[in-house]
């Protein structure tokens, strides 16, 4: 997703673009120019580690132990 802001009404619009620097704005029909946005990252838990998906796999694959 690529947000753009609009050079007349200053509304900012998100939109799924690739390679594009302007594209029409939805509210006005003036030109919106791609700017730059913070990503959204979430990490688990306080450590800031997060689970890959080799991770996920091992969890998923580890083999139980049985006791006699």
């Amino acid at each position: 997703m690529i947000d753009f802001k609009c050079t007349s009404c200053l509304k900012i619009v998100e939109r799924y673009m690739e390679n594009t620097e302007q594209t029409a704005c939805t509210s006005c029909g003036c030109i919106a120019k791609k700017i730059l946005s913070t990503p959204t990252i979430s990490l688990e838990g306080i450590s800031g580690s997060f689970p890959s998906a080799a991770d996920a796999w091992a969890k998923k694959h580890k083999p139980s132990v049985q006791r006699d």
